[in-house]
């Protein structure tokens, strides 16, 4: 059983407003992601959300997702993930960490992602695409991290993140090549934004 852990706790400062509310396509972002995520057949699914979680909550209904709250959203992403991991299923072998402000990213992608964690389950599993503007192959999310490395999610310093987590000598990454360069795409200013189409 796979977990998927949306981060929605951000405080989306350069975008001046929570990015878990942007509307794409008529829905806001936070719903295109968990709606993939249903789609890709994930069934555990928990929104951590931060400052904003009564305005995004009252502009968004979950549909099966469980929400969390990180108190001090200040403190980082890996603070926000600790959320998100606190309120997953106990059976859960691997957990799917996921960004509200990627919701352009196919069900088909956060599918092929979990084959191929299905066939790595020791492995943190990365995806990775061609970014042209380098001519070279770039990481990005979601990735996979087994739960037998849920406990170094809570030993690392808040302020390292999740490349604490990835760059730690006792796990073992498998990156995975796609074709989705949406997965390298994430909206961070109102010119990002304007960008989408």
């Amino acid at each position: 059983m796979i977990s998927a852990i949306i981060l929605a706790a951000g405080e989306s400062s350069r975008m001046g407003r929570p990015k878990a509310l942007l509307q794409w396509r008529g829905k806001p972002f936070i719903e295109h992601v968990c709606a993939a995520l249903r789609a890709a057949g994930v069934e555990d699914r928990v929104v951590v959300l931060g400052r904003a979680s009564h305005e995004i909550l009252s502009a968004w209904v979950p549909a099966g997702e469980k929400v969390a709250v990180n108190p001090k959203p200040e403190n980082g992403q890996l603070s926000s993930l600790r959320c998100g991991l606190a309120a997953a299923s106990d059976f859960s072998e691997g957990f799917m960490v996921c960004l509200a402000d990627q919701p352009t990213v196919a069900p088909e992608t956060y599918k092929k992602i979990m084959d191929c964690w299905l066939s790595n389950k020791e492995s943190i599993v990365v995806p990775r695409t061609f970014r042209a503007a380098d001519a070279r192959l770039k990481r990005g999310h979601p990735i996979i991290i087994p739960a037998a490395h849920k406990a170094l999610c809570f030993e690392g310093p808040p302020d390292k993140g999740l490349h604490w987590v990835t760059h730690h000598p006792s796990v073992k990454i498998t990156d995975l090549e796609v074709k989705d360069p949406e997965i390298i795409r994430d909206f961070d200013t109102p010119e990002d934004y304007a960008g989408l189409v």
